[in-house]
């Protein structure tokens, strides 16, 4: 299936756009009050952000929906070093549970649909990610991608989902690029943009350590390059300097250690940690005692099920946060955390993974396209996106209470924008820098 250009753009934009196979967009949208949290949404897949009778051919917007079931599919490593995240895919496979359990999703169209959840696995390895979701896709049938994990795994099969016009919702990855929606209309992130998040860290470095000298330590692929380049362009006109780097594969490097090794001896104090998966609390495990560095960490490894890897040493751990942490004892007491292990829990997660925070992860990806299904007047692919594209004060899943969730198709393409700056300390995540609102600006950040 090919895409078709649309009309809307600047003439450079459009030239640069068309070169890609994508273009620009408009945002025309109907408005419609749902009268929950506040929400509004876009309306009919004719009209919106993404238009399919212009933008796609033979396009199939119900494909995947059969009678009141909706069926779902996500890609994710259940083997391999980064086996971790398959802990995501619990979260995401109890939120489908729990959502049937209580009759399934009323949509906005006022229909209730149950969901069905298809899985796949690539163990991390983007060469292995296509043909998983071409089986999704062509085998299986699904409506959606939801929750699909890793940056280099989405990219490798973004411009086939694309093409296809087939949503991909609630990206288990933070990088910049999901914020290039006017040529990738069909993928929305599901996590902050890491550009956004060390914005965020840079920003209260200045206060707290303003001649710091960072030793960084980040994964060598989209996902930790994106730190790279927010950080140095951050920290531009300040007294804070990267003093030292060194770049981790995790496809090709079983142990971070080396690496931490060598940046302990380049003079730092503040040590930055921009690596997923269980490398990243081995690099904590690994900084030497006579090194003792301010240490900030990815907000990938957060969950308490990673902190609980690090060998005792996650104690004055510093990272940013979009959501209540369920390992955290002041966040156990907040109603959706409470909410989160019943449901969670009847679903048939552990108290250990319902405590780790990586399920909750999922948990949120999952209530991400529930929230879309609820906004949608009318349910097909195109509908649903447009939906998610027109998002207005939306707060879902275990979101912090404060926290509102906008979007304006390509002018503001992500979702979770709005961060906390928590410090680990005695076993829980505790609150030092209140929320902060970027939105509409984490492009802003990409460097």
């Amino acid at each position: 299936m090919k895409r078709t250009p649309m009309r809307h753009g600047a003439a450079t934009l459009a030239v640069a756009l068309l070169a890609l196979s994508a273009c620009g967009r408009d945002a025309d949208t109907k408005s419609t009050d749902t009268g929950d949290d506040g929400d509004t949404t876009s309306t009919e897949s004719g009209g919106g952000f993404i238009d399919p009778a212009q933008d796609c051919s033979d396009y199939d917007g119900t494909a995947g929906i059969t009678g009141d079931t909706i069926k779902i599919g996500t890609v994710r490593p259940a083997s391999g070093p980064y086996a971790i995240y398959d802990t995501v895919t619990k979260g995401l496979e109890a939120l489908v549970t729990a959502t049937n359990s209580k009759g399934g999703v009323k949509a906005g169209d006022g229909k209730t649909y149950k969901l069905e959840l298809v899985k796949g696995d690539d163990g991390y390895d983007p060469a292995r990610t296509p043909a998983e979701v071409e089986r999704l896709v062509d085998q299986e049938k699904v409506f959606a991608i939801v929750g699909e994990i890793g940056t280099s795994n989405n990219l490798a099969v973004r411009q086939t989902l694309n093409d296809k016009c087939i949503p991909s919702i609630g990206l288990a990855t933070g990088s910049t690029e999901w914020g290039k929606a006017k040529e990738y209309p069909w993928f929305i992130g599901g996590l902050p943009s890491y550009a956004t998040e060390a914005h965020h860290l840079m920003e209260w470095l200045k206060k707290e350590k303003p001649a710091a000298k960072i030793a960084l330590l980040y994964q060598d692929d989209d996902f930790g390059k994106a730190y790279q380049a927010s950080i140095e362009t951050s920290i531009e006109g300040s007294d804070i300097t990267v003093v030292a780097e060194e770049s981790f594969n995790p496809l090709t490097e079983t142990s971070p250690e080396s690496k931490v090794a060598a940046l302990s001896a380049s003079g730092a104090d503040v040590f930055f940690v921009g690596i997923g998966g269980s490398p990243c609390p081995a690099a904590v495990k690994a900084v030497p005692a006579n090194w003792t560095p301010l240490t900030l960490v990815s907000v990938t490894c957060t969950g308490k099920l990673a902190m609980a890897l690090a060998g005792g040493k996650d104690e004055g751990l510093v990272a940013v946060q979009a959501t209540y942490d369920p390992g955290t004892a002041a966040d156990q007491s907040n109603p959706k955390i409470k909410a989160f292990f019943d449901e969670g829990g009847a679903a048939g997660l552990s108290q250990g993974d319902l405590e780790g925070g990586i399920a909750a992860a999922g948990w949120g990806f999952g209530s991400m396209f529930v929230k879309g299904l609820e906004l949608t007047d009318t349910v097909d692919r195109a509908s649903l996106m447009n939906a998610l594209w027109q998002l207005d004060g939306v707060n879902y899943g275990l979101m912090l209470d404060d926290a509102k969730a906008s979007t304006k198709g390509g002018d503001d393409p992500w979702v979770i924008e709005d961060l906390r700056i928590v410090k680990r300390q005695a076993g829980s995540w505790n609150e030092i820098a209140p929320l902060t609102s970027y939105d509409g600006t984490s492009n802003d950040f990409a460097g």
